[in-house]
């Protein structure tokens, strides 16, 4: 069994909301691109938040659609040092054709954060999500190809 489904058993029998949204929105936003989970993503995004989870909390918002809250929880996540939230920043400026924020945000995490190979998968999440999503542009920036 993996370790996937060992933590969404878990969670189913405990009843527990919170972690029922986050199952849902990985399983079926993140991993099968079903958009129809995205108020999951949603609920589990302003869960978190509220526990200063900011950097978890903007993937999560960008995973339910919500770019605007995905850059203001990044925005705090930075400002507590969590370097690796400028990746959501920049995804949702990038979203948001705002390509002079997107450099500024993605370079800042590049320069910061160093091993950044893990972010490639984010970028097929999110190209596979969002139509519009420059996925090219994101690699350019990111890996400079």
């Amino acid at each position: 069994m993996t370790l996937f489904a060992v933590t969404a058993i878990s969670l189913w029998a405990c009843n527990c909301a919170i972690g029922r949204d986050m199952v849902r929105c990985d399983y079926y936003v993140a991993k099968n691109h079903d958009l129809s989970h995205q108020k999951d993503c949603i609920n589990y995004a302003k869960s978190i938040d509220k526990d200063s989870m900011f950097a978890k909390a903007s993937w999560y918002y960008l995973l339910g659609g919500d770019k605007n809250s995905a850059i203001k929880s990044a925005k705090e996540a930075l400002k507590i040092g969590h370097h690796f939230a400028g990746e959501y920043i920049g995804f949702a400026y990038l979203m948001e054709k705002n390509d002079k924020e997107a450099k500024k945000y993605l370079n800042d995490f590049k320069q910061k954060v160093k091993n950044i190979e893990y972010v490639k998968r984010d970028i097929e999440t999110l190209k596979s999500i969002y139509k519009g999503f420059d996925s090219i542009k994101a690699y350019n920036i990111l890996f400079g190809k």
